[in-house]
């Protein structure tokens, strides 16, 4: 009996030990959804603080220039290059989420100027929560 104990003691221990790397490499699998939870985010206008998404610059409002030829929101699918070059990395510190498609000039100065633009709100990391526990049960479960 005491060396079944030792034994669920020394799993748990293990399981204790490795379940935030195991996090981490769960997190890891949903990089595309981590994106495309940021991605869908910025359509509805809301940023990873739960607000709507602000840029520090009064000239970016969000709203496109007059004259521009389209009015309304910005869509962020201008040109496309910076939906395309939307990627997250994972680390054991979280998540970053950054675009490479960000351009130069104004438009990066456009992007560099929102407060809120990049990661994921309340609404978007419970979403992130339920694609991962499945994934995460079967690894505790394999474990125990």
């Amino acid at each position: 009996m005491a060396n079944r104990i030792k034994a669920k003691i020394k799993k748990l221990e293990s399981l204790r030990d490795n379940l935030n790397k195991e996090t981490t490499s769960v997190i890891a699998k949903h990089k595309r959804d981590i994106v495309r939870l940021n991605i869908n985010q910025m359509i509805d206008g809301y940023g990873s603080d739960n607000k709507q998404l602000f840029n520090k610059q009064p000239e970016f409002d969000g709203v496109y220039a007059p004259g521009y030829g389209k009015t309304g929101l910005y869509d962020f699918y201008e040109t496309g290059a910076f939906i395309r070059g939307m990627f997250a990395e994972v680390n054991k510190n979280g998540i970053f989420v950054d675009s490479r498609g960000k351009g130069t000039g104004d438009k990066l100065f456009f992007f560099e100027n929102y407060t809120n633009l990049f990661g994921l709100d309340d609404d978007s990391m419970k979403k992130l929560r339920e694609l991962m526990l499945p994934e995460l049960r079967a690894y505790l479960k394999s474990k125990l």
